[in-house]
């Protein structure tokens, strides 16, 4: 029997040999189900062979034959093995430098009709393949929607590991979403952003792991014109994740474009992320036109000679922007000039950055300015202590804050995430502002602060500071705060002012 021929010359590696008997064979009776079977499989090591664009007319050509066969879709066998020597194929494009867009749409035409075993492990090779040249070729949004989304298997969610034992970044789920949504940023199609925003969305929440999906919702909610509070919301976990990264900061400052102090915040956090400085070259020229616009046109210049000497230095071409503002009167009036802008950015930054925290009323009691670490009362019986430089330049006893906290430890150590001072009079129940009169005691080793009933304690440093005498009407501030020598906590004058 032919077949059984044809199969033992593809064992030996006589595929050519192979071919052309299974060829005459299948054409004697084009009906013969074995027949076209042998002819399938020679066709398919042929396909092996010319996986290469070099060879992608030979490819071609053994595809079209293949197609010609019209095997039915009930060969799963060998259906399920087609996207092995595609993805070959494919893999082998993406490493042509200027791969011919042509060459690939070739390609997706002539397997459109294949009916592949989907889902399946083998299918997702096909996938896998394509998204090799997801930066090389625009059609890859296309080829997305006739693969369809939903033929994705649970292995495509799981991050691969590789033979050297190395875990990719990503899995091939969270990549083909990413590569869809970044097409359609770049061809700015709105409407099919709108229309895949949703199942961007369903993907990060089904699947919180991944990193990506949300920065690329912000994305695509940014590129869709809707509505930026809307894309802030999507951005700010992923900025959390990245905030060390200045791109993310860049990022989000696009969301804030209405607000100008948000935008320059989180431009100056971005700038001042550490990395290699020629990674910024471009955000130097966004910071430049942000501040020449604003008219603070030495830290224009400021921004713009850290551009153009990054750009000497790696030798490439200085965009078009920059040459104008070179000649520019403004630039040539700030030589010399100190920049002068001020924005606590890193303030403000915080503040957007874990906004859904609620914040929390504190006061200050002691702060170790050599160690940068205040000590606060943030409630009833509550007391503990953070590092506040990253937050607050300058801080000090009396101070009342506003804080946001992540995490308390049993030693008292709070992960504040946003610090703020604020001026206006706290309402709490462990903090407030009183009137009355100075007593002490018999020896006047102790004072205290009397109104109506109550009394409150005066600390010695106060009574000398403010060179206090009993029956002093005076305003204080009081605390309700733990008292280490008594074990205890009591009512204090934290600050006086006389009348």
């Amino acid at each position: 029997m032919a077949f059984k021929d044809v199969m033992n010359l593809r064992k030996s590696g006589s595929t050519a040999e192979a071919y052309e008997m299974a060829k005459a064979d299948y054409q004697q009776n084009t009906d013969d189900i074995w027949a076209k079977r042998a002819l399938a499989w020679c066709l398919f090591d042929a396909l092996k062979a010319n996986a290469s664009f070099e060879q992608n007319e030979l490819f071609f050509e053994k595809l079209a034959e293949i197609n010609d066969l019209s095997l039915s879709a009930d060969e799963t066998m060998f259906w399920k093995n087609m996207p092995w020597p595609i993805n070959a194929f494919v893999r082998n494009c993406s490493q042509i430098q200027n791969l011919p867009a042509d060459v690939i749409n070739s390609l997706f035409e002539a397997i459109k009709g294949i009916p592949f075993v989907k889902p399946s492990a083998e299918y997702s090779v096909l996938l896998k393949g394509f998204l090799t040249i997801k930066d090389k070729w625009n059609g890859i949004v296309g080829f997305i929607d006739w693969w369809d989304l939903n033929n994705l298997c649970d292995e495509d969610y799981q991050c691969e590991v590789l033979q050297n034992g190395k875990k990719m970044p990503v899995s091939t789920a969270e990549a083909v979403y990413l590569a869809y949504a970044k097409h359609l940023i770049t061809n700015r199609d709105k409407d099919a952003i709108k229309a895949f925003i949703p199942k961007m969305k369903e993907l990060s929440e089904a699947h919180p792991e991944m990193q990506y999906p949300s920065y690329y919702i912000g994305k695509m909610l940014l590129a869709s014109g809707d509505n930026a509070n809307e894309a802030i919301t999507a951005l700010l976990p992923f900025v959390r994740k990245k905030q060390t990264e200045f791109w993310a900061w860049q990022l989000l400052a696009e969301a804030f474009d209405n607000d100008d102090d948000k935008c320059m915040a989180c431009l100056l956090r971005a700038v001042h992320c550490h990395t290699q400085e020629q990674f910024l070259v471009n955000l130097y020229m966004i910071l430049a036109k942000a501040f020449m616009q604003l008219k603070y046109y030495a830290d224009a210049r400021f921004y713009l000679d850290k551009y153009l000497k990054i750009k000497n230095n790696t030798q490439t071409n200085v965009s078009y922007d920059a040459n104008i503002m070179t000649d520019s009167q403004w630039y040539k009036n700030a030589d010399g000039q100190k920049p002068s802008y001020q924005l606590d950015y890193q303030s403000i930054t915080n503040e957007i950055l874990f906004s859904d925290i609620p914040e929390t009323d504190a006061v200050v009691t002691f702060v170790n300015k050599e160690k940068k670490m205040a000590t606060i009362i943030y409630g009833r019986r509550k007391s503990g202590f953070f590092k506040y430089d990253r937050m607050i330049k300058i801080l000090n006893n009396g101070d009342t804050i506003k804080i946001r906290i992540e995490e308390e430890s049993d030693n008292g150590f709070l992960k504040v995430m946003s610090a703020r001072i604020v001026k206006e009079p706290l309402s709490t129940d462990y903090y407030k502002e009183v009137e009355g009169a100075v007593s002490s005691n018999r020896t006047g080793t102790a004072f205290f602060l009397n109104v109506g009933k109550d009394s409150y304690y005066i600390p010695m440093n106060l009574v000398e500071k403010k060179q206090l005498e009993v029956n002093d009407v005076v305003k204080a501030n009081v605390l309700y705060s733990f008292d280490k020598k008594k074990d205890q906590w009591n009512w204090m004058c934290l600050n006086i002012s006389k009348e």
